[in-house]
């Protein structure tokens, strides 16, 4: 189902309890932009700390426009489970103080029409937000009573005349002697606020309150006094506004609140993402970073770094293709694994996210990405049991537990960030070093276009003659070793902190003088003994 700011308020009770039954939920998000370029190019060198410090200002430059969650639910007497999907589709806000911004790349705006994106209903239609910071902002003000004034102050002309007419209609009903009330149509909910405050502050006498049925409506009676009427508590209107301009942070404090397990699909950017668009600005500490996320989100799974480590277990007859989502959703809904034929459980999806359930499409991955934690649950479990036999989400989850909260990196020093303790130490062979024999400043396109590599392989520049080479594999390493054996221009070796790092050389010397002076001044005492 597409959730937009049309029909979010009067859906987010059912999202609530498909989220209450729910055993995991699936989550996808399509991004505004994605880090390209030479600066953002991901490199074998990278720590997640690198990589995180790479990316932390400019992510916090790009936002969700779209995020999909499925909640799987599991009936126990069939064993199977019914997948309820949702799109939501968001969009920033300007509020008082709070002027939301981001960036729409290029690249990106063609992605998205190639997927059939719907830029009206992000822009017209999407739902609002809060990150906790900002919602923090907004609740000081309402605490040091300064919200009103703020809102007016930086209100638009349109809203500002359009205020202005709404007090001048209730003073021309209070002349005119024109009925007991007042209805007053206000769509925007900031505005409705300002109306509610503005009309108390400029006629004290009145009562207003907002109509049962309609929330739109602002109703006033002439006489405060009236019997059965009340005005409308201040904190009332103030949680009516909250609850409108949280919007999809709502569904945010949800899945805090419920603690269910989240699961998708490569989700280094998405996790960034949800810090940055929904708790606040990425801290300087990667630490601090891993450690927000996980207090709020503590089971996590990535179902590409499931998969990986997974597919070491498949003959190469049945190995997937790739594991892309795509790729991976296909080999598991076209049973192309035969071991996994016995026990597995059905899946439905109760109803579709749109005619052609397209992938890129954030609601409909989201259910990829669940599906495939399911059949990859399934095969864990009874890898564990040694029998392929039925297994309930219980056993599923134990038996993936080793991946949880272990998020996928691509090309980098090591296979994964981990949000709950140290990241695993670097899978890549060791560094190289590379001397140029002959060039004076070495040339890093020679030297890629010279390497003969079977595989992945980084190049940096170290000195004026020298650069480091990275390669994704032993196989890779040790050929390169080979290719440069006897070659006169350039001499290549294992790299050594010792022999190749001027501050490991310089450390070396210094230990030397050092030791020297120490000996001579030994020596010196000794002898005019």
């Amino acid at each position: 189902m597409e959730i937009t700011r049309k029909n979010f308020s009067e859906q987010i009770d059912n999202i609530t309890k498909n989220l209450q039954r729910s055993c995991f939920v699936g989550f996808d998000a399509e991004f505004t932009a994605i880090l390209s370029g030479d600066g953002f190019k991901y490199r074998l060198f990278d720590t997640n700390k690198d990589r995180y410090d790479l990316t932390k200002n400019e992510v916090n430059k790009m936002i969700m426009t779209q995020v999909g969650l499925t909640m799987f639910q599991y009936e126990r007497k069939l064993d199977n489970y019914i997948a309820v999907g949702y799109t939501f589709h968001l969009c920033p806000q300007n509020l008082g103080d709070i002027d939301q911004s981001f960036i729409f790349q290029a690249s990106t705006l063609k992605f998205l029409c190639k997927h059939n994106f719907d830029f009206n209903k992000f822009i017209y239609e999407g739902i609002p937000y809060l990150s906790r910071h900002e919602e923090n902002t907004i609740r000081q003000q309402i605490q040091n009573k300064t919200l009103n004034s703020n809102l007016i102050q930086k209100m638009e002309l349109q809203d500002e005349k359009q205020l202005q007419k709404y007090c001048s209609e209730v003073s021309r009903w209070l002349n005119n002697g024109d009925g007991d009330t007042l209805y007053l149509d206000v769509e925007s909910p900031v505005l409705r606020y300002v109306v509610h405050n503005e009309i108390r502050l400029r006629f004290p006498d009145v009562l207003t309150t907002d109509s049962l049925g309609n929330s739109n409506k602002v109703l006033i009676y002439r006489d405060k006094n009236v019997e059965g009427a009340n005005s409308a508590p201040m904190a009332t209107l103030e949680e009516n506004l909250m609850n409108n301009i949280l919007g999809f942070s709502q569904i945010i404090n949800l899945l805090v609140e419920y603690k269910k397990p989240i699961v998708g699909h490569n989700l280094f950017l998405d996790v960034l993402l949800l810090h940055s668009q929904f708790i606040g600005p990425l801290p300087k500490k990667y630490s601090l970073f891993k450690k927000n996320v996980n207090s709020l989100w503590p089971m996590i799974y990535d179902t590409k770094h499931i998969s990986h480590e997974m597919n070491r277990k498949l003959s190469v007859s049945e190995v997937w293709k790739s594991n892309s989502l795509q790729d991976l959703y296909e080999f598991f809904s076209e049973a192309k694994c035969k071991r996994l034929e016995k026990g597995i459980n059905f899946i439905k999806l109760s109803s579709p996210f749109n005619v052609k359930q397209t992938y890129h499409e954030a609601g409909w991955d989201s259910y990829c990405a669940g599906y495939c934690f399911i059949r990859l649950g399934h095969w864990a479990a009874c890898e564990t049991s040694g029998s392929y036999k039925p297994v309930g989400p219980k056993e599923k989850l134990a038996a993936l537990e080793v991946y949880c909260n272990k998020i996928n990196v691509i090309r980098g020093a090591v296979p994964y960030m981990n949000l709950v303790s140290d990241d695993p130490p670097s899978h890549r062979p060791a560094l190289l070093h590379i001397k140029s024999m002959k060039e004076r400043m070495i040339d890093i396109a020679k030297i890629s276009s010279v390497i003969e590599s079977p595989g992945s392989v980084d190049i940096k520049r170290y000195g004026n003659r020298t650069a480091i080479i990275a390669a994704g594999t032993r196989i890779t390493a040790d050929k390169i070793l080979k290719q440069f054996k006897h070659d006169r221009d350039y001499r290549i070796a294992p790299y050594s902190f010792v022999k190749h790092s001027p501050i490991g050389r310089a450390a070396i010397w210094s230990s030397a003088i050092i030791t020297g002076s120490l000996l001579l001044y030994f020596l010196h005492r000794k002898v005019n003994k």
